[in-house]
């Protein structure tokens, strides 16, 4: 290769991993905006689900669960005072 090829030929590989550089560094922050927003929903929802231990929908859901168990068993009391 003479001198003038072998310029052109690291002038475009300088520039190409230059573009290629940037276009990364784009991609990264694109990522990480998206990642952070999908951060916060579901922070969102964890506290939701959770909150205080106290307020959370698993807290309520199990709350139906013993009112539920609590109402059969009312039923059943319901019907055999019935039969008498």
């Amino acid at each position: 290769m003479s001198p003038d090829t072998a310029t052109i030929v690291y002038s475009y590989f300088f520039v190409a991993a230059a573009l290629l550089g940037g276009l990364a560094l784009i991609a990264k922050h694109t990522i990480s905006k998206h990642t952070e927003e999908l951060k916060d929903k579901l922070s969102r929802i964890e506290y939701a689900l959770y909150n205080d231990g106290k307020t959370g929908l698993i807290n309520k859901v199990e709350e139906l669960l013993e009112n539920q168990q609590q109402i059969k068993i009312d039923v059943e009391v319901m019907k055999a005072k019935a039969e008498l």
